[in-house]
């Protein structure tokens, strides 16, 4: 196809652009949003799917790309002359889209958003606005069109990645933008035009400008399918510049990447994850367990959020066996306990390291992931407790006042991943408002001034000191504001009480998150002074060496030691060093994150 035909195509596309009805960009109310979604927050679980040539090589898509990224810098490993040519080798003859959905649904996947392209430009469908596309490849079948239909065949619902950034087209983000723009548009009615229902969009961004028209964008996507979800990425622009804790009124939820995002009732959310170590197929890559992805799963309920879980494709077309043997030991355990994922909303309790809740009309299920002792502790609720069962074994204790909720389980019946208490209540907890667990500062605590021997590193906002004493642990979500971060550093903080205080105990809380060279520390110390004393070491605890573990979880480490009187108090984390040797990026520096210190007797 020559440039002449793709730009009047192209120039088509944009006068029925223009023409778009004035009813169909009209606003909805928020209960008509609600219903809209209603389906997507009801499903929790998602298969995200990263495939295209680059399978060839084995490396990320997109990003292992040389050449130049316009708008944000920085290049890849294989030079552009021959990733640019993958396509002409791309002959995935093992492609079954009716497996990939049966897949999709064994794991108890409830909806599926392909790839239909990448920042490296490449159409996973026929275009007729586009040569770089499948029609150009040995195999020449629309992958697009042939994974919607079954989809549409098997019920399952179906949506498309799309990048807006496009960095080999020579007129993305330069001063012919508006004439990519049109090419744009063009991809956009046929992926929404030519395949029937479309239930999601998942637009990108790569911390770049975002020249992308967005309004018009949206309300043209939004004429096209009018019931579609979209995401909130494309009014993303430079990182340092977004406020994560908001969403465009475009927009339907927001989209924390390869973290859990944090418990957030008001905001849809989704967490996309990565099954391996990268987005795309990498021969012999480390992936993750099922016990880890339940676990990431259940986060993300009970922080009344969605997975999206990512798989890629091999270069034959198949999903490699041992991510499918995965995904169906996912789907086994929700098929005995599903019961607590789908369909619920999550809380009223809010999430920690104990765990958290989700709830669904008079049922109320506990997700118990750490035992503090022999009993958990729940503030008070105002529905009564009237049944209570353990969906994964044996029989709970549940004691019910006025002051709050203990539940207590033999240690032989607590779950390795995820202990599930069911309560039943005399009402619906749908309504319920949000109830804070473990908040407010500690007793003594109140006043302390905290100094740091080093700032805090400021990608992370706000940094303040006092965030070690105010009460509020950090979440999974390492955006959410209340840690303080460290790269490639160790933490020291001396914290003044205003009055001394008997402590034989201190806890501090630490997040993991490897797949972003997170980790917990190697070592704590805690010393103590008096006002005109030098510090002497009253406890440690060495940690050892980071172990590799995909999950993603914060952690209050403790430090014993003999009770003593003090009122100054000095911590220090050291921590992990250079990324380990089995780690994807081995040797670069770690970041370690710290937040809420409580001490106790």
């Amino acid at each position: 196809m020559g440039r002449f035909t793709v730009f009047v195509l192209s120039l088509l596309a944009l006068i029925l652009w223009i023409a778009v009805p004035e009813a169909a960009l009209a606003s909805e109310t928020p209960q008509q949003k609600s219903e809209r979604i209603r389906w997507w927050r009801e499903a929790r679980f998602g298969m995200f799917i990263h495939w295209g040539p680059v399978s060839l090589k084995g490396t990320e898509i997109s990003w292992s790309r040389g050449g130049e990224r316009r708008g944000i810098g920085g290049k890849g490993e294989i030079p552009v002359e021959v990733y640019d040519n993958l396509y002409r080798q791309f002959d995935p003859e093992k492609f079954n889209a009716a497996e990939w959905v049966s897949i999709a649904g064994s794991a108890g996947m409830k909806y599926m958003v392909l790839t239909a392209k990448h920042c490296d430009g490449f159409c996973l469908w026929r275009s007729a606005v586009d040569d770089y596309c499948m029609s150009a490849t040995p195999f020449r079948r629309d992958v697009c069109g042939e994974l919607a239909s079954a989809a549409h065949a098997a019920g399952m619902r179906i949506g498309w990645y799309y990048s807006p950034m496009d960095w080999r087209d020579p007129d993305c983000r330069t001063v012919r933008n508006e004439v990519y723009l049109q090419k744009m548009r063009g991809h956009l009615r046929e992926l929404l035009g030519n395949y029937g229902r479309i239930d999601l969009l998942w637009f990108d961004a790569d911390g770049g400008s975002i020249p992308w028209d967005q309004s018009n964008t949206y309300a043209l996507v939004r004429s096209l399918q009018p019931g579609m979800i979209v995401n909130d990425r494309l009014g993303l622009g430079p990182y340092n510049e977004v406020d994560w804790t908001r969403l465009d009124t475009n927009a339907d939820y927001r989209t924390p990447e390869q973290r859990v995002g944090a418990f957030d009732v008001r905001i849809p959310w989704e967490t996309c994850m990565t099954l391996g170590t990268q987005w795309s197929w990498k021969p012999n890559d480390r992936i993750k367990t099922a016990g880890e992805c339940v676990r990431i799963l259940v986060q993300c309920a009970t922080g009344d959020g969605n997975l999206l879980l990512d798989v890629g494709p091999m270069p034959d077309g198949r999903i490699e066996p041992r991510q499918v043997d995965v995904l169906k030991q996912i789907g086994a355990w929700l098929a005995k306990y599903g019961e607590s994922i789908y369909g619920t909303r999550g809380g009223p309790y809010t999430s920690g390291t104990w765990g958290g809740a989700t709830r669904r009309g008079n049922a109320l299920y506990l997700h118990i992931a750490k035992w503090e002792g022999d009993v958990l502790e729940l503030p008070p609720l105002e529905q009564k407790i009237v049944r209570t069962t353990v969906l994964t074994g044996g029989t709970a204790k549940v004691a019910q006042t006025d002051h709050g909720i203990e539940v207590s389980l033999s240690a032989e019946h607590r779950d390795r991943y995820d202990t599930i208490v069911r309560l039943e209540l005399d009402r619906s907890v749908d309504r319920a408002g949000v109830i804070e667990v473990g908040r407010g500062p500690a007793r003594g605590m109140e006043g302390a001034s905290v100094r740091l021997a080093q700032r805090p590193d400021p990608r992370y906002p706000p940094g303040d000191p006092r965030l070690l004493v105010d009460g509020k642990r950090g979440s999974t979500d390492r955006t959410d504001g209340k840690w303080l971060a460290f790269e490639g550093s160790d933490f020291e903080a001396v914290i003044d009480l205003p009055a001394p205080k008997r402590v034989g105990r201190v806890l501090i809380g630490s997040l993991q998150e490897q797949v972003s060279r997170i980790f917990f520390p190697r070592k704590l110390e805690v010393s103590v002074a008096g006002d005109d004393t030098a510090f002497a070491v009253v406890g440690s605890v060495d940690l050892g060496a980071p172990v590799e573990d995909a999950e993603i979880r914060r952690e209050d480490f403790s430090i014993s030691f003999a009770p003593v009187n003090a009122r100054r108090f000095r911590l220090r984390a050291q921590g992990a060093g250079p990324s380990p040797s089995w780690h994807p990026e081995a040797g670069m520096k770690t970041w370690m994150f710290v937040d809420e210190v409580v001490f106790g007797e």
